[in-house]
């Protein structure tokens, strides 16, 4: 297989010092998180200036956030997010023995590189796995960019969330982020806007049939009946906030961006079905053949729609467009871009 195009090669030369920050950008929020997406930035900027832009709008937010709120934010988007829990093997397989072997093998790689990992977190999360490989290299790293760090971002980056969502508090029992997707996704939208109704009514003081009759900016993160989080100050704008999306999205996307470029010496395998795909929306939105456009195949997350689906992924001066076929990836005709409009 051939190397990859000019621009990988940058990447590929820069990867350990990009891994590494991804790393500390994407693990529990410290003090600096700014300086580090601005490095990471700087050094992605010339060969991915999508990427770049995505860690720029995350800096500008840290910039403005505190590290107490931008803690809340972080645990409401991973820890309390079924969709987005930061586990590697959870996102590929979910919680059974496939899963299991993962982590051990991931415990024997480890331990073969003389890695040293917190022994207080479970193998697989994404922070971990991203600074195991920024420090090591070879063959078996990029088969697990490719093969498991990059399969598990396009679960992750499925939905496009808003810095407004709100997430519950547990996952149900056995359940991974697709499955809990799939349960019933109109009954979470439901529930989600009647949360933020009750929330508007409470920062305008109006809220029934509870003694609290207004959020303070002081007491961010108050948990409301149904376990759900509200990270709100007293001007927080809903309705804008629905429409901007999540920080913590932009860095994943950033990083599916930077991995589908490539950062390893080989480029992951990429199907006919898929190379067709991506001529046909090439030619359907006038793309130049630089642009990059990400096209995969996941478990559907719609009730009632066939087992598996085909989103197409890419940026143009409007913004993110992300567009969903609910077909096999096989199955997708140049047809069913017709009534796609960017």
């Amino acid at each position: 297989m051939s190397r990859f195009s000019h621009r990988a090669e940058v990447l590929y030369s820069n990867r350990s010092k990009v891994l590494g920050l991804f790393a500390d950008i994407l693990d529990y929020p410290v003090p600096g998180l700014e300086r580090k997406a601005d490095e990471c930035a700087a050094l992605v900027g010339a060969v991915q200036p999508q990427a770049a832009a995505l860690l720029k709008s995350f800096r500008n937010f840290t910039e403005e956030t505190s590290v107490g709120k931008l803690q809340e934010v972080y645990s409401g988007f991973f820890d309390l997010n079924s969709i987005c829990h930061p586990y590697v093997g959870y996102q590929l397989f979910g919680e059974n023995y496939k899963r299991s072997i993962f982590l051990v093998e991931l415990k024997k790689s480890y331990r073969a590189s003389g890695f040293e990992s917190d022994a207080s977190e479970i193998p697989d999360r994404l922070s971990i796995v991203l600074r195991f490989a920024a420090q090591s290299d070879g063959e078996e790293i990029d088969a697990l960019l490719n093969k498991g760090l990059l399969p598990a971002l396009e679960r992750m980056t499925t939905k496009p969330e808003t810095e407004s969502h709100q997430h519950g508090a547990a996952d149900i029992d056995g359940d991974t982020g697709i499955e809990r997707a799939k349960l019933d996704d109109r009954e979470l939208r439901k529930q989600q806007k009647d949360q933020q109704r009750e929330a508007r009514k409470a920062l305008e003081g109006q809220s029934q049939g509870d003694d609290r009759q207004q959020l303070k900016g002081q007491n961010q993160g108050d948990v409301l009946e149904a376990g759900f989080l509200l990270a709100m100050s007293e001007d927080y704008d809903l309705q804008e906030a629905e429409k901007r999306t999540h920080p913590y999205h932009q860095v994943l996307d950033a990083l599916r961006l930077l991995l589908h470029e490539g950062m390893t010496k080989k480029r992951a395998d990429r199907t006919a079905e898929q190379e067709r795909v991506l001529s046909w929306t090439r030619e359907r939105f006038n793309l130049d053949e630089d642009e990059t456009i990400m096209v995969s195949e996941l478990p559907c997350s719609d009730p009632g729609c066939p087992p598996v689906e085909t989103h197409v992924v890419f940026w143009t001066q409007a913004g993110r467009q992300h567009f969903k076929v609910f077909k096999p990836l096989a199955e997708v005709a140049a047809d069913d871009l017709l009534d796609w409009r960017a």
